[in-house]
């Protein structure tokens, strides 16, 4: 189990990187000059996976969905929350901002799930009562749930509209969700004893929190102090206890984000949310975390904006 985790986990960083120094080149002035590019299709191919994800899990306790139809509505919110990046043209200050464009990506997919539901409608009387607005509910959290990342990636990446930043700005948000989980997962394998949450996730143990901790702030310092300087040519002006903080809360909100993937699970009866990853299980496996964690590292970017300096 280890190693096809550590091969599995190889391969994902890997490919990351190399989609990222893509991104980061068609981002430079002397190319397209249209940062986030890769990100968009990355982001599109990991909402519809997801999406389809969530649909198969939810079909296990209460009567079928669409599964194109949501999958579908999925890809056409997450590519109207990247318009900014899509659309080449758009003023440095338009009206409908980051996140106007990721809520009406979320309108229009709720939109197209109401318009099929009424034109599929169908009032026999072996229809089950609240069935369409059972349906209804489930795509509207896949939809709600799935942009509490995706809505977030934009906004990261076009941070001060810097090509450089926005990218460190990703990376920090992975490189620390991602070595928390390492750590948390290393550090409760060796010396947990006490569950964090038994009916949740039996294997979660609050000395691997602690690790958790530990590993984010290690690896917000990681590319503050190393990578932004050294491969981006860039500093990073923030304060040495801004280091702590992004760490610290960045990591809790991860935790609560893993938390509220394995209530999905329970709930639904499933192990894992599929079997694309051997050893890792599915992509809300791995991207669960960074869910929750998106919202809160925004967040920390602009409270404390201090401009980065070349």
């Amino acid at each position: 189990m280890l190693g096809r985790r550590l091969i599995s986990a190889a391969v994902i960083i890997s490919s990351m990187l190399l989609l990222l120094y893509f991104d980061y080149s068609l981002g430079c002035d002397e190319s397209l000059g249209r940062p986030g590019l890769l990100l968009c299709g990355l982001a599109v191919i990991l909402a519809a996976m997801a999406a389809s994800e969530l649909v198969i899990m939810f079909d296990n306790v209460a009567c079928r969905m669409n599964h194109h139809l949501t999958v579908g509505a999925t890809v056409v919110m997450t590519c109207t929350a990247f318009a900014p990046v899509l659309w080449r043209d758009q003023p440095d200050i338009c009206p409908m901002g980051h996140f106007g464009w990721a809520m009406a990506g979320i309108v229009l997919a709720i939109v197209l799930e109401f318009v099929f539901q009424m034109r599929n409608f169908n009032p026999a009387p072996s229809s089950a009562n609240g069935e369409i607005i059972d349906r209804l509910g489930r795509s509207a959290l896949i939809f709600i749930y799935l942009s509490m990342l995706f809505a977030f990636l934009v906004p990261h990446r076009l941070l001060q509209n810097d090509n450089a930043l926005g990218l460190v700005a990703i990376i920090t948000l992975i490189t620390s969700v991602k070595l928390a989980d390492s750590f948390a997962y290393f550090i409760g394998k060796r010396f947990g004893t006490i569950k964090l949450a038994p009916k949740l996730s039996p294997g979660k143990t609050i000395q691997g929190s602690v690790g958790a901790l530990v590993g984010g702030c290690v690896g917000t310092a990681i590319v503050v102090y190393i990578v932004a300087p050294w491969i981006f040519a860039i500093e990073i002006a923030k304060p040495w206890w801004w280091i702590l903080v992004y760490g610290i809360l960045v990591t809790c909100a991860g935790m609560v984000g893993d938390l509220a993937e394995s209530l999905i699970k329970r709930d639904t009866k499933t192990k894992d949310s599929s079997s694309w990853l051997p050893g890792l299980g599915g992509i809300l496996d791995i991207m669960d975390s960074l869910v929750f964690a998106a919202p809160v590292s925004f967040f920390l970017w602009i409270i404390a904006d201090l401009p980065a300096s070349p």
